[in-house]
């Protein structure tokens, strides 16, 4: 399954999101998180479409979130006490 982002341009009010996912669960597609004007879906890619027609106020995109995990290095204090010369 992918994530979507879907976004509403029209109206913000809480009234059209809690309309938009209820829309969106009776189709049977999970409702990760909602915000305002926004709603991050999980669906397979295949109905994606089926959907978005089903909110056609709602624009959406694939959400391309990418968490880059950093290199695992000593600390700076580590390697200089190393190089410190011994008494």
């Amino acid at each position: 399954m992918d994530r979507y982002v879907f976004y509403a341009k029209e109206s913000l009010d809480a009234k059209t999101i809690r309309s938009a996912r209820a829309t969106v669960r009776a189709l049977g597609v999970t409702v990760v998180q909602t915000g305002v004007g926004t709603m991050l879906l999980e669906i397979e890619p295949e109905r994606v479409r089926q959907v978005a027609r089903a909110l056609p106020q709602w624009r959406y995109s694939v959400e391309r979130h990418a968490t880059r995990i950093p290199e695992r290095r000593p600390a700076e204090r580590v390697r200089r006490a190393a190089a410190a010369p011994t008494r």
